[in-house]
């Protein structure tokens, strides 16, 4: 490790703060249309059909404009659920849940919307206390028509855990399905679009490890966030997927071509996968296949 990352770790470690009891207990009135248990549940009831749709999208912090006009426009393909890869708010605390963030999924209505946990989400506690109280856990595993999804939180400051490589190992077998989607924040540093460019970005070690267990067991796609644009790139057959444009400044180390607030969207049918990518300029959209 750098001296510097060493320097700015341990200095970012030190610092902590406890999330009140009283200010939690705001979060739990939203619980029963939050709860990942729930939400899954309630995707489970959803009646067998030939396409899944959901879309995905990251990032949002405390950009409420660009999130709430990703949730208006997208409500309009009528997704089955959205994912979202993380970065939801920007500290981590109760009030910016309930002001910002609480505020833009009540606009999806009925349709679940399932997060992964971002660096920002560890809070002022370093816990993910209040994400965790809101949402019930940082980790999740459905299947949804053709498709098995597995969430999961990997925001350990540079590394894979052992425990995080075995849950994705136990989570990958086992299933029929013909499509496997894995949802994180931080990509592996094997991205180069954007690794070479940023020092500190990502997760740097055991990543190949990570790699060999995807591609063993198949995995179709990545989705992940973190390095604010979009990003996609096919590695041995896994695609790796950045979508982190849900509102937060754009990252400047990215190529013009990588930078654009947007969501995603896919139809998941039997033996196909249609992906689009819907670009934000200011309230008005334009639809790229990719």
């Amino acid at each position: 490790m750098e001296l510097d990352s060493l320097i700015r770790w341990l200095f970012y470690k030190r610092k902590k703060e406890i999330i009140l009891e009283e200010d939690l207990r705001k979060l739990d009135k939203y619980r029963d249309w939050t709860d990942i248990k729930i939400q899954i549940e309630r995707i489970k009831k959803i009646p067998r059909k030939d396409k899944v749709r959901f879309v995905v999208f990251g990032d949002t912090r405390g950009d409420f404009r660009v999130g709430r006009d990703i949730i208006t426009h997208s409500v309009n393909h009528e997704p089955d659920f959205y994912l979202v890869t993380g970065d939801i708010v920007r500290r981590g605390r109760v009030e910016e849940y309930i002001a910002h963030h609480l505020r833009m999924v009540r606009l999806a209505g009925d349709i679940p919307v399932i997060p992964v946990p971002g660096n920002h989400e560890e809070g002022p506690d370093k816990s993910y206390t209040a994400f965790k109280r809101l949402y019930g856990t940082d980790r999740f595993v459905f299947e949804c028509g053709y498709a098995r999804f597995i969430g999961f939180n990997n925001n350990s400051m540079f590394s894979f855990t052992t425990e995080e490589l075995d849950f994705l190992d136990t989570t990958l077998r086992n299933s029929n399905v013909n499509f496997k989607f894995v949802v994180m924040h931080k990509p592996p540093k094997f991205l180069k679009v954007y690794s070479d460019k940023e020092k500190g970005r990502g997760v740097r070690w055991r990543v190949k490890k990570f790699h060999n267990l995807m591609n063993y067991h198949k995995v179709t796609e990545v989705f992940m966030g973190h390095v604010h644009g979009f990003v996609t790139m096919v590695i041995d057959g896994v695609r790796y997927t950045i979508s982190a444009g849900g509102g937060a400044r754009l990252e400047d180390m990215l190529g013009n071509e990588n930078k654009m607030h947007h969501y995603l969207l896919y139809e998941v049918s039997n033996d196909s996968i249609r992906r689009i990518r819907f670009d934000w300029d200011d309230g008005r959209w334009q639809e790229v296949l990719f």
